[in-house]
């Protein structure tokens, strides 16, 4: 696993909504929600593997887009599409979290 992973990780996040700060001296990104700075989560690479700061396994090299999911969950972001009925040209939206917004 290199750097180049890491950063498809980071990509596959922010994709998903969340605001990502990669360290690739410590092969570490820092994760959070961006409706809730207090939702984050630390990634680190140990032994091939993507981990939390608390050691719970995410996934491997290969499985980004996966391991994106598994993040966004655990920090509380939908991966769900809205609705063509709910999209942001309609009075109601999907924010990226559980929360929706009217008006």
């Amino acid at each position: 696993m290199d750097i180049n992973d890491l950063q498809r990780l980071a990509s596959y996040l922010e994709e998903r909504g969340l605001r990502v700060t990669l360290d690739g001296t410590a092969m570490r990104l820092d994760v959070t929600n961006l409706l809730n700075s207090r939702l984050s989560e630390e990634i680190l690479v140990k032994d091939e593997r993507y981990v939390t700061g608390f050691d719970y396994e995410i996934g491997e090299a290969g499985g980004e887009a996966e391991c994106a999911d598994r993040i966004a969950h655990i920090l509380v972001v939908t991966t769900e599409r809205a609705p063509s009925s709910v999209r942001s040209d309609s009075p109601v939206t999907r924010a990226a979290g559980p929360a929706e917004v009217i008006g």
